[in-house]
């Protein structure tokens, strides 16, 4: 009997766990910084919040 509800109470757990998660939300995705000289110094914040219900953890970011 084990070996059935296992299983079935799994499957049925597993949708409602996808649901809670985070969210990241920017405010704005892009930004246009002109034009730039090789010895510029610029800076830009991107603000972005949680919109999920759970934690959101940012672990590594990159420029491209």
């Amino acid at each position: 009997m084990y070996k059935i509800l296992l299983p079935v109470c799994l499957l049925l757990i597993l949708p409602v766990l996808s649901y809670a998660a985070p969210v990241i939300h920017f405010d704005e995705v892009g930004h246009d910084f002109g034009s730039i000289g090789q010895h510029d110094s610029i800076e830009y914040v991107f603000e972005f919040s949680n919109a999920g219900d759970q934690p959101l953890v940012i672990e590594k970011l990159t420029a491209s």
